[in-house]
């Protein structure tokens, strides 16, 4: 009999393919800006976007290690709303108010840019961890499960949607099948 498992730590065929396409696509956007003639890059942007993503990284790693074992077996809301929604909120609210961008909350200008893809590649990198692992989670939580091989259920908000409904055609097929 077939079984999805949970949605937000399992992921099924559709999911995980969706994860892998999106962590192309994003990487390609990264990637696009750094070929763009229209905007160069110095040797402070290039080490600003590395030290972007290590810390990016560590605070993630630093909430996984503080609150992952305290949220498992709660709703995997609670990770969502602790570990998704800051990161929502750094990539969205630029485009309502560009004074909401990193560098301007530490009034440090210059990181904006470096910040946001960082941001955008530690969420590609993620997707493909996600495709690997089968983890049907968050992408901010991918690469912390992955270093201490835990999967802590979290919704990835946008993909929610496609997970839910991949699990109930696999749930039903498998119990009609089962039968």
């Amino acid at each position: 009999m077939a079984n999805y498992g949970v949605v937000g730590v399992n992921v099924g065929s559709v999911g995980r393919w969706t994860r892998f396409a999106l962590g192309i696509l994003v990487m390609l956007l990264v990637t696009q800006d750094f070929l763009s003639a229209t905007h160069t890059h110095s040797a402070t942007s290039y080490l600003l976007i590395l030290l972007s993503f290590v810390g990016i990284t560590g605070i993630y790693t630093l909430g996984h290690v503080l609150l992952g074992d305290k949220l498992r077996g709660k709703s995997a809301w609670w990770g969502t709303l602790i570990f998704v929604v800051p990161v929502m909120f750094l990539l969205i609210s630029p485009a309502f108010d560009s004074k909401l961008q990193v560098g301007y909350l530490f009034n440090f200008p210059a990181l904006n840019h470096p910040f946001q893809l960082a941001l955008m590649a530690y969420i590609g990198i993620s997707f493909f961890f996600q495709w690997r692992a089968r983890y049907g989670g968050c992408e901010v939580v991918t690469i912390p499960n992955f270093i201490f091989r835990k999967d802590y259920g979290s919704y990835c908000v946008p993909l929610l949607p496609l997970d839910i409904i991949e699990k109930a055609i696999v749930d039903k097929f498998g119990k009609s099948r089962g039968s």
